[in-house]
């Protein structure tokens, strides 16, 4: 259903997780643990699935917040409650209890927090979220509450890896050489890389990165992929708060 950060599991009271498209109630394409009706799933499926999550997980699905992703880097913090906000990443505390989350289905989720437990947030970082700088982004707002990088604490979860993200070259040229392989005919673009550097630079230690999951693309069985099965298929969620 859900696979866990061991990084994050240590901090007290937090509550967090990666879905996966196991143990839910949603059929055909959108078989079965889909956590968002936006590609035609039936609305009370989803719900279904959002309460299993929430009683496997610890969390009250009522109190699950999400926003109106759109592949950029604004981030919405603990006052913007607003379900038909803009944003790609959201943060909160431990005075809110709530739960925030972001659905993915290649795209990368990033789970933060401190280590004292104050602060979270979670973040969807495509590929024009990574341009865009949302996971740093997101990251500036928890320095801004007084949290030093050092304290941070990072889950990066399932997502498309390199081997299967195949780009075109005006999208390559847009990332660092590093983080492009250009043997293939066409260019392929490492995010999980990509992000890790944007933590380090802004101070947050490498052993405190945890990646959790493996390839989306890679794993039909495991893992919903927009680019290998298309649109009308279901999305996992990111989730990250207190009960």
């Amino acid at each position: 259903m859900f696979d866990r950060s061991t990084l994050l599991a240590a901090i007290p009271g937090l509550v967090h997780g990666f879905t996966d498209r196991e143990g839910g109630v949603s059929t055909g394409r959108y078989a079965s643990l889909n956590m968002a009706s936006k590609w035609g799933d039936d609305v009370v499926a989803v719900a279904e699935n959002r309460r299993r999550l929430g009683v496997a997980a610890g969390f009250d699905p009522a109190r699950l917040r999400l926003v109106r992703q759109v592949h950029g880097a604004a981030v919405a913090g603990p006052e913007n409650t607003s379900p038909d906000a803009e944003a790609d990443a959201l943060v909160t505390t431990v005075r809110a209890r709530e739960t925030v989350g972001v659905l993915t289905a290649d795209c990368v989720p990033v789970l933060i927090a401190d280590r004292d437990g104050t602060a979270a947030a979670a973040v969807h970082s495509g590929w024009r979220g990574t341009l865009a700088g949302v996971v740093p982004a997101a990251v500036r707002v928890l320095l801004a509450r007084g949290i030093k990088p050092a304290d941070l604490v990072v889950a990066i979860g399932p997502c498309i890896e390199q081997p299967a993200f195949e780009v075109g070259p005006e999208v390559a040229a847009a990332f660092e050489p590093r983080f492009v392989d250009t043997r293939s005919t066409r260019p392929h673009i490492d995010l999980v890389a990509a992000v890790r550097d944007q933590l380090v630079a802004l101070g947050v230690p490498a052993e405190t990165i945890e990646r959790v999951g493996g390839c989306t693309h890679a794993h039909p069985h495991r893992w919903f992929s927009y680019r290998r099965d298309g649109a009308c298929i279901g999305q996992m969620l990111a989730f990250i708060g207190w009960a």
